[in-house]
């Protein structure tokens, strides 16, 4: 219950366009973070980061590690085991562009996924689900940072999540 409370306060400050918060971020480093997490939670995974260099972009690094935390969870949970989850970082023509991406069973009613305490089949249940609010909060937080997301998804190959961000320049 505590989690729900946090979720919609979350997504009510957002609604109200309240700024997070602004600082360098290094987003290679945060889904090192991420991946190497998730590693540890579900070892029968099977991530791969691919990050060439690091990408920087403003923004609120807790916010955004909650996204992809999300994500990968996501992946991880409604995949099977053993299933490749590729997580990428790039940064090109002045944009960040991370994506998480399985090759699982993918969402045949993927039209709904930002929607509010949405879930992609009624029959699972909150003890293996979440609330729902996870990929809406996600769209809020990137559009926060002045981002977008896409989302793709075909039954039976797979599932991407792509976020792009404006990149900072080098130091």
């Amino acid at each position: 219950m505590r989690l729900l409370v946090e979720e919609l306060s979350l997504l009510a400050h957002l609604d109200a366009g309240r700024p997070l918060e602004a600082q360098r971020v290094d987003l290679r480093r945060l889904a090192t973070d991420v991946v190497e997490d998730a590693r540890v939670v579900a070892p029968d995974c099977t991530l791969h980061l691919y990050a060439d260099g690091p990408v920087h972009v403003r923004g609120d690094a807790p916010r955004l590690q909650q996204v992809l935390n999300n994500l990968v969870g996501n992946a991880i949970q409604h995949t099977p085991a053993g299933t490749p989850i590729d997580v990428s970082l790039e940064s090109s023509g002045g944009e960040a562009v991370i994506r998480v991406a399985d090759q699982g069973p993918g969402i045949a009613q993927h039209s709904r996924v930002f929607d509010r305490f949405w879930r992609a089949e009624a029959s699972r249940s909150r003890a293996r689900g979440g609330s729902g609010l996870g990929l809406a909060i996600g769209q809020a937080v990137v559009h926060a940072h002045h981002g977008t997301v896409r989302f793709t998804s075909h039954t039976g190959s797979g599932t991407a999540v792509t976020l792009t961000l404006p990149a900072l320049p080098p130091r």
